[in-house]
């Protein structure tokens, strides 16, 4: 288990874009070394390499520190975490690479962070050393940062050995002098981070770099030696791929997933590699040999079980054999097991243990004799309980029963008929016993009982029991006696109540269809009772529905208490006369309770002609509407006349929900504009007042509108 997560594992790193990492503290100049060698690549200024942004966020974050640098502006110090994502090519490679970009100080002794996570993650690292460090105390923090990396490194690996490639990047090498050597000065300045490399990392580099090659100026740029560090990355990558897969040959153990994914992540990355016709072909013969291992397992299997099921039958049908040869007076349970065999063995005669029709025959003979045991011994055990004279001759007769429909195959003649003959005189007996007793406690019971139905219910169950008997008649007309007493009963106390309570719809409706339960074979009221029950129920839908119409009448703006009458009334009358209007009147009362719009036509009025000013030829007169605080008008002026006729529509239609107030003024406007009539209001439907005719003392206006109260039927 441990063996195949680490393949999975590892399929999973070879199949995942390779992460490198860029150690090296503020400074020291990863920023500017990422920008010169994207710029430098895509440029084609780096020979037999290629370098392109994998994103837009990449080619932004690039392009703007390469405008920065072009114009002779030093990059800032980085402050946050930066994804690159680059595709390097390099001789028929393409490598999807990750690159982070950091705060140099994150990198120091004692830190922990993303950033730390990251490197360890790495697939290849750059050790970025400035050549220009100042002091020896300085140069030694920074190899000791390095040294702690590569001890994170080597706990991690099973051997000393780190798989990983890493390369020592001495950066702003423009400042070295042209006698100083560099593995001089790796040696000599620091020589604990070159050690270390020698010790623990067979695949590394050291490299003199220099991203700027110089002062920066914005005329030239001339960075030296940026293509070393990538062809040697491109090349270390490419054989770290392969050893990878090598490995993963070992770890995998035939798991042709992982060994396919291994080998596809080579591919994308590699497709001229000559080492992948090797790994294809070993896994074509991989497939093969478990192609034939399956083929050959499933056959030995199928053959082991076609053995096992063959022997399982053999077993259980020799058992089932010796079962029946020992139990040869026991045929019912040789039966038994011979079908339990059957249930259990389902292949038995597909593998020629044994042959069906064998098994049917054998199984219809045993089927038989058991049959004939139990008829015999079933006969025996009925003799001997007629005999006793203190059996119970009712279960007697009962088990009688029983046999003659388990065996209808024996003759009733001879002595069964006797025996029969016996048993049904003793039951017999036993059962006129039994009436006559049962009928004394009846007729007893009805001289004592004033309950009538349950003089009825002893009757029922005499006759349930008994019929057939002397006393049946008796009985059939004590029941009806006690019927028609009941009957009389139970319709004299429904007529009595509705003569008494007859607004009590709900009771008097209750006790004429308990009346109709009571004698639900027809008793002599029946027609009585159901024609006061459709009496009722007209009654009952006119009583509620008036005393809704009622409500609405004298209150048609209680819209609250208008919606309690008519729920009320379709749920009590979900079939009434009266459901069209109700319904009618609740979707009413939905409407005016929200604002809606309505067109409003001004008609005509009549006025004082008293209101009009002595010296003038009359009044002048026009009509203005105020609804919910909102104007409407002024409608056209009539001249001279106290009986105006204005056939004037608002032309915007008035927006009214209930309890909006209304005002009508009345305006003249001889001389000077004046109000002479003002009417408001006085309730929440103060629609209604542009319905019809609105008035105020001797002076009034009609109007004409699609607003209305609803017309409710009347009830006489």
């Amino acid at each position: 288990m441990k063996r195949a997560a680490t393949a999975a594992a590892l399929a999973e790193r070879m199949d995942r874009p390779q992460r490198i990492g860029v150690f090296g503290h503020r400074g020291v100049g990863k920023t500017t070394l990422l920008t010169m060698l994207y710029r430098e690549a895509v440029g084609g200024r780096l020979p037999s390499l290629r370098l392109a942004a994998g994103d837009t966020r990449t080619a932004e974050y690039l392009a703007e520190k390469i405008l920065q640098l072009e114009a002779g502006t030093p990059l800032p110090g980085t402050l946050a975490e930066t994804d690159l994502r680059l595709h390097l090519y390099h001789q028929g490679a393409r490598l999807d690479l990750l690159v982070k970009d950091y705060q140099g100080e994150q990198v120091e002794l004692g830190r922990h962070g993303p950033i730390r996570d990251f490197l360890r993650d790495c697939d290849a690292v750059w050790l970025c050393l400035d050549v220009s460090a100042a002091t020896d105390a300085e140069r030694l923090r920074r190899q000791q940062e390095i040294e702690q990396l590569v001890e994170e490194y080597l706990a991690v690996e099973p051997t000393t050995t780190l798989e990983r490639p890493i390369a020592l990047l001495f950066t702003k090498s423009d400042q070295l002098t042209e006698t100083e050597n560099l593995e001089h000065l790796a040696a000599d300045a620091f020589g604990m981070t070159a050690h270390a490399l020698r010790s623990h990392c067979p695949t590394s580099g050291s490299f003199a770099v220099s991203a700027l090659g110089g002062q920066l100026s914005p005329e030239a740029l001339q960075p030296h030696n940026l293509e070393a560090p990538l062809t040697w990355l491109a090349t270390a990558l490419g054989a770290l791929d392969e050893a990878r897969l090598e490995r993963l040959w070992d770890l995998a153990r035939g798991d042709v997933a992982v060994l396919q994914r291994g080998i596809a992540a080579l591919a994308r990355r590699a497709p001229d590699s000559p080492v992948l016709v090797k790994h294809r072909q070993r896994l074509r013969e991989l497939r093969w040999v478990r192609r034939r291992c399956r083929v050959f397992l499933g056959a030995a299997t199928a053959a082991a079980l076609l053995v096992g099921l063959w022997s399982y039958d053999a077993i259980g049908h020799r058992e089932a054999t010796r079962f029946e040869a020992d139990h040869a007076d026991q045929p019912a349970a040789a039966l038994e097991q011979w079908r339990r065999y059957r249930d259990w063995h389902p292949t038995r005669n597909v593998l020629g243990v044994s042959s069906q029709e064998a098994e049917d025959e054998r199984l219809r003979t045993l089927a038989g004799l058991a049959h004939d045991r139990a008829r015999d011994a079933a006969l025996t055990d009925l003799r001997r309980e007629a005999g006793d004279a203190d059996a119970d001759a009712e279960a007697v007769w009962r088990r009688y029963q029983e046999f003659r429909g388990h065996y209808p195959e024996v003759s009733v003649q001879g002595d069964l008929e006797r025996l029969r003959s016996g048993i049904k005189s003793r039951r017999d007996s036993k059962v006129r016993d039994q009436a006559v007793r049962a009928y004394d406690e009846l007729t007893r019971a009805g001289s004592k009982l004033t309950d009538l139905m349950a003089n009825v219910e002893r009757a029922d169950r005499w006759l349930r029991d008994f019929g057939g008997q002397p006393q049946e008649a008796d009985v059939r007309q004590r029941r009806a006696a006690a019927l028609q007493r009941l009957d009389e009963q139970d319709i004299h106390g429904a007529r009595d109540y509705s003569a008494r309570q007859p607004l009590n719809f709900q009771t008097r409706n209750d006790l004429y269809q308990r009346y109709l339960d009571r004698h639900p074979a027809g008793g002599a009221c029946t027609a009585e009772a159901k024609g006061a029950l459709k009496t009722i129920a007209v009654e009952w839908d006119r009583h509620d529905f008036r005393a809704l119409r009622d409500h609405f009448v004298a209150n048609p703006g209680d819209t609250a208490e208008t919606v309690v009458h008519c729920r009320r009334y379709l749920a009590v009358h979900p079939a009434g006369q009266f459901r069209g209007a109700a319904t009618e009147l609740l979707r009413w009362t939905e409407r005016v309770t929200v604002p809606g719009e309505y067109s409003v036509t001004l008609m005509s009025g009549t006025f004082d002609p008293k209101m009009a000013y002595w010296v003038s030829r009359g009044l002048k007169l026009s009509v203005e509407l105020e609804v919910a605080g909102v104007r409407y008008g002024p409608s056209t002026i009539v001249k001279n006349t106290a009986e105006p006729q204005w056939n004037f529509e608002f032309p915007r239609k008035v927006r009214w929900k209930l309890g909006d107030p209304v005002k009508i003024r009345v305006n003249d406007h001889t001389w000077r504009d004046r109000v002479v009539v003002e009417i408001a209001s006085e309730n929440v439907l103060g629609m209604s007042l542009l319905s019809g005719e609105a008035s105020v003392g001797a002076n009034s206006v009609r109007f004409a509108s699609d607003f209305a109260l609803p017309k409710l039927p009347t009830i006489e």
